[in-house]
């Protein structure tokens, strides 16, 4: 098992010995046919790819190769990181939050790898770095900065590790945050309002003087760098510190030509510059790890100073889109390296699974401890504010024992132990994600808390005598694990049903049905004007649906009502993971969750809200979808001949 990788030419031989590299030596567009033939690789599991004549939008072809799908993989990720199981880091890292200080003492040996890592922590300051060795030309189209989907708004970086300094106390944070390039020196910065550059920039416009934030903008570099950039750590953790303890070697940085900020000096391309805080221009759109063009926004911008790189440097940069993309097998990754530590945190939890096809914060499944009453309800509060969990839309507690990575296992849960009465919370104007199309508002909805445990011995729904002095709590036997939760079996009586195109019982109480809304906003093209006739419309199409499939259930044991769009074939092969996917993006939880009468059933609307302002409803994104003419380019490749597009994230005919 190789520990470090020190420098991404490393990596990269290594991908090509075990015949994870493919070359392609012929010309192919940095404008979407790169882009598109990562996508099929990663959706087929397919290998990291190096354009060796990554052809610009002038036609010339740029002297440093572009690599994509470097981290396309499970086994891939975990090589990456040097690790060899998918807690190591993490278990490392509780190792030098709580050092077990008698075992250490009795066997001193035992604590020579904690005495490793943290010699490993501090950065090694190099008078010049070798991402430094050859000076570019002041012109950053003239990098291989791939344009990924037809829809974006220019060319991204996509692997951006972005470099800026807190003025107060000089300490330094790598973030990534995508860039769009604007021009030859002119660059913009996608931080989000809740993000430590957003911080900096507010630091630096306080402090006065010139008003000039530097920043820097690596690309490529260690994989242990990558991983730095993107893990949760604790505040009092650096992401320089974090790669040296990746790395088990101190990070070795070295001082920008232009700027005052330390940069790794094992990059493979390093952009300089400024930020005027507060000066912004129009970023975007682009297709994003939610499936959708994040939507325009004004956005801070960079001012160019200097672009340096290696003697043998590779572009690294990835695409993101409709999952399963190279960015969730990244996040994997990191929510698996990082469990030890959430658990360390949060004693309560036992697992966390944030499934790739919900973007990470659409849904997370918690497996938590159940002692005592209401245990897992406090377990995914406190969730719900650690770091970025605080934009997860909705939140599922299961049982202790429960693999929350098992789907099945999930659904016999909600089907056996959620009363919708009970078990179902909201939390009402919460934290959202900025990149969060169903919300009603930027950064701000409402949140889901569903509590699919099993009731604690004292909980006063349990069939346990209550407490001394207490009261039992009215509650269906089937909930108290007293025979079998009732069923709906009254399925071939909805596809009758005007407006159903179609159904499928997930469990017997759990189905979803699909319809088609008209004058929805089409995955190609989304909607960007207000149609409050069309939403009023789809809102009653809805609300039919539901009372007269209600009304098939007159014991009322259906009590998971999922509507969608018709777009999607409930029947195909993996339409459970497609169906992951929609069921959480389109929906919201204040607009798309009902309740009946009595609060026994719940209907869940994730059909495509249409835009209008009558009804609150924002601009709907379009999905990320390659156009024919690049799918047709890609398909001239002999290389790919064996790959194909999966059949679950077919949109009418186009992927």
């Amino acid at each position: 098992m190789v520990v470090a990788w020190r420098t991404s030419k490393r990596w990269l031989n290594h991908l090509d010995q075990r015949g994870e590299l493919l070359k392609i030596s012929r010309p192919v567009d940095v404008q979407f046919e790169a882009g598109a033939i990562a996508d099929l690789l990663v959706k087929n599991d397919g290998p990291a790819v190096l354009f060796e004549q990554p052809r610009l939008p002038d036609g010339s072809i740029s002297e440093i190769p572009l690599a994509m799908n470097l981290f396309g993989g499970q086994d891939r990720t975990l090589r990456a990181l040097g690790a060899s199981h998918e807690t190591e880091i993490g278990d490392r890292m509780v190792a030098m939050m709580k050092p077990d200080i008698g075992l250490y003492m009795r066997k001193p040996w035992k604590g020579l790898p904690l005495v490793r890592d943290a010699l490993a922590m501090p950065p090694r300051k190099k008078r010049k770095g070798n991402c430094q060795r050859v000076k570019l030309p002041l012109d950053l189209t003239k990098l291989p900065i791939p344009t990924t989907w037809p829809k974006d708004g220019g060319p991204f970086v996509t692997l951006p590790l972005v470099v800026t300094k807190n003025p107060k106390n000089g300490e330094h944070n790598l973030g990534m945050y995508r860039a769009q390039v604007f021009g030859p020196k002119q660059i913009g910065l996608h931080w989000q309002i809740h993000k430590h550059a957003a911080d900096h920039a507010a630091a630096v416009k306080e402090a006065g003087g010139d008003g000039r934030m530097p920043v820097a903008i690596c690309m490529g570099g260690p994989p242990e760098l990558i991983f730095s950039a993107i893990s949760p750590l604790p505040d009092n953790l650096s992401e320089y510190q974090f790669a040296g303890i990746l790395g088990r070697k101190s990070l070795p940085i070295t001082k920008a030509l232009t700027q005052d900020l330390m940069v790794p000096a094992e990059a493979d391309i390093v952009i300089e510059g400024y930020c005027i805080p507060g000066e912004t221009r129009l970023e975007g759109p682009f297709g994003d790890h939610f499936g959708f063009y994040s939507l325009t926004g004004q956005y801070p911008v960079m001012h160019v100073t200097a672009i340096t790189c290696r003697k043998d440097a590779v572009l690294a940069a990835t695409i993101v889109g409709l999952p399963p993309m190279e960015d969730g097998h990244l996040g994997e990754a990191i929510g698996r390296q990082f469990s030890p530590v959430l658990n360390f945190q949060h004693r309560d939890v036992s697992s966390v699974h944030l499934p790739m096809e919900t973007g990470f914060h659409n849904l997370a499944i918690v497996s938590s401890k159940q002692r005592y009453p209401r245990q897992g309800r406090k377990t995914a509060l406190g969730l719900l504010g650690a770091g970025q969990m605080m934009f997860l839309k909705t939140m599922i507690a299961v049982d202790e024992g429960q693999n929350p990575k098992n789907l099945e296992a999930l659904l016999d849960a909600l089907n056996s132990k959620v009363d919708i009465a009970t078990d179902v919370l909201v939390l009402d104007g919460m934290v959202a994600d900025s990149l969060e199309a169903a919300s009603p508002y930027e950064n701000v909805h409402s949140k889901l808390l569903i509590d699919a445990t099993t009731l604690a011995q004292r909980d006063p729904r349990s069939s346990n005598d209550p407490l001394e002095g207490s009261y039992s709590q009215a509650t269906p036997e089937w909930r108290q694990g007293i025979g079998k939760a009732p069923g709906f079996s009254g399925i071939e009586d909805v596809l009758k049903l005007e407006h159903v195109a179609d159904a499928r019982m997930l469990r017997d109480s759990i189905m979803v049905v699909t319809t088609h809304i008209e004058n929805s906003p089409t995955p190609q093209d989304g909607q960007d004007e207000s149609n409050d006739e069309a939403e009023a419309a789809r809102r009653e199409r809805i609300s039919q649906l539901r009372k007269s499939i209600w009304q098939l259930d007159k014991s009322s044991s259906l009590r998971w009502l999922f509507i969608t769009n018709d777009d999607l074939d409930l029947h195909c092969e993996k339409a459970r993971r497609r169906l992951l996917w929609q069921l959480t993006s389109r929906f919201d939880v204040g607009r798309g969750l009902t309740f009946d009468e009595n609060k026994e059933r719940l209907c869940w609307d994730a059909t495509t809200p249409i835009p209008s302002e009558e009804h609150g409803v924002r601009r709907w994104p379009s999905i990320t979808l390659h156009s024919p003419e690049t799918l047709e380019k890609v398909a001239q490749h002999p290389e790919l001949e064996s790959y194909e597009w999966p059949p679950h994230l077919s949109f009418g005919g186009t992927r």
